[in-house]
């Protein structure tokens, strides 16, 4: 397989307004964040993965540093403007992961451009039957600050520190009310099982055994309508996978991307 040839550190923008940043050397590893939140989400991944990985990170379109485009802005519209982007970059076939409301936009992507990406990694998955995606946007209107904290704390089981709840809080509050509104609406009605069938490259899917917000039982569904599709469930767990459990969400994914 084809590994990027790049420095160890570069970031910009790309011609289409997406905020990136790359480090690292190896087999190329792009990370989308999940809804309302940016790239900083993955500095644990940067720093552990990144040792053996080129890692790619990429605010999302209306999220972190990125602009906010004109709409209509669904999951294949992020995804055609990030086709766009790995050409511009010269990213040579990498492995997309991606988290929630980033998860569906790597789904997407692998649909769309299977030649273009060698797998795809969805941690946490979002269902509109397991999440009341259509109530959000009243109380979101009603107090956004406070909606941004007791998101930050729904996306967790294991106790956090009040830095790490303040830091997850700052980057919901970060993100603008009318992108957060806007955006909401395309999880109204996302059903992943059926939004998965037709993808055919290695997938992982990865989901916290205490998730709420997107519970096992999607996963499940997810790994039977996805040919050769592998399910990891990392125990006491929340939704914000890639920091409740850290060390075990690395893990798993070193162990994934070993047998590409």
């Amino acid at each position: 397989m084809p590994h990027s040839s790049q420095s160890e550190y570069s970031q910009g923008r790309t011609s289409n307004g997406l905020a990136y940043e790359r480090r690292g050397k190896g087999l190329p590893l792009v990370l989308l964040h999940g809804w309302c939140l940016n790239a900083k989400m993955w500095a644990y991944a940067q720093e552990d993965l990144g040792a053996d990985h080129e890692i790619i990170t990429f605010d999302l379109a209306g999220f972190g540093r990125s602009s906010h485009l004109a709409g209509p802005y669904g999951f294949e519209r992020h995804a055609r403007d990030l086709a766009a982007a790995f050409n511009e970059l010269e990213l040579q076939r990498p492995v997309v992961a991606g988290f929630a409301f980033g998860a569906a936009i790597a789904v997407a992507l692998g649909k769309s451009n299977p030649t273009q990406i060698t797998a795809v990694i969805a941690v946490g998955l979002p269902s509109a039957q397991a999440s009341p995606y259509a109530k959000m946007p009243r109380a979101m209107r009603r107090d956004w600050p406070g909606f941004a904290r007791k998101s930050a704390e729904a996306l967790f089981y294991n106790t956090q520190s009040e830095a790490t709840l303040g830091w997850i809080e700052r980057m919901f509050g970060d993100a603008s009310l009318c992108v957060a509104v806007e955006t909401v609406r395309l999880l109204e009605h996302y059903e992943p099982a059926e939004a998965v069938k037709g993808l055919e490259l290695p997938t992982l899917l990865i989901h916290g055994d205490q998730d709420q917000v997107a519970p096992v039982a999607t996963g499940q569904a997810c790994a039977q309508a996805i040919p050769g599709s592998k399910l990891a469930v990392v125990e006491n767990c929340g939704h914000l996978i890639v920091i409740d459990n850290k060390n075990a969400f690395h893990d798993v994914v070193r162990s994934f991307l070993s047998t590409l």
